[in-house]
């Protein structure tokens, strides 16, 4: 009886491992799968046509407003609209940090984009940050 005992003991503790041993796996099945959805909505996202439209607004309303030193820009329709397009790349960099996307495919991805807009939004960046 003892035996029996020791052998259903060890059983159960195989069982035990070989279940967290599962639980992990599955665990990092769901985070791949996870990351794989995140990259595939980035990416409907960024070849979306509204994408290209938003960012040719962005890029002339900066040029414009900033020309005009931001006069009758703040909290219009396209205050709120460039700034949300700015949002999607702080999006993107926060998915980045939380490591939901690689940053090498994010980088090979986007290549000069997040630069070039990046660099048309630094005058409303430092003139929200005067504000």
């Amino acid at each position: 009886m003892a035996d029996l005992l020791t052998v259903l003991s060890e059983i159960s503790s195989i069982a035990i491992v070989a279940g967290v041993l599962l639980v992990i796996l599955q665990l990092q099945q769901n985070a791949k799968e996870t990351r794989t959805t995140a990259a595939f909505a980035l990416l409907e996202k960024l070849t979306d046509e509204s994408y290209a439209r938003r960012r040719k607004n962005m890029h002339d309303r900066i040029k414009k407003y900033s020309a005009k030193k931001w006069k009758g820009f703040d909290d219009a329709y396209q205050d709120w609209e460039s700034r949300n397009f700015a949002y999607l790349y702080e999006l993107i960099g926060q998915l980045v940090k939380q490591r939901i996307i690689d940053l090498n495919t994010v980088t090979k991805a986007l290549k000069y984009l997040v630069v070039a807009d990046w660099e048309a939004f630094s005058p409303l960046a430092n003139y929200l940050m005067e504000r």
